[in-house]
């Protein structure tokens, strides 16, 4: 009979697992939806950043380290609230 033990996981990857699904959101959001883009492109950008500063220096989003996720991500967040609150279009 062996023990199983919960996996504890730390501050910084319960954030990056948050900042994952709203990455996840983003990229669908960027394909399909004006609107929802800016909102998670925003808590997907603040998400990595506080799982950075909770020690979590890797991810498994493909650009793979939170602050290049981070950057991306709000520099789309501010181009599409720029988009939405001017009312111009990008295509």
């Amino acid at each position: 009979m062996t023990d199983t033990v919960p996996v504890v996981k730390t501050r910084g990857e319960v954030y990056e697992g948050i900042a994952f699904q709203f990455c996840k959101i983003a990229t669908v959001s960027l394909i399909a939806g004006r609107y929802v883009l800016p909102v998670a492109a925003g808590f997907c950008s603040a998400f990595y950043i506080a799982a950075y500063l909770k020690g979590k220096k890797d991810t498994r989003c493909y650009l793979r380290y939170p602050l290049l996720i981070s950057g991306f991500w709000g520099i789309v967040a501010a181009i599409a609230f720029f988009v939405i609150l001017t009312k111009r279009s990008i295509w």
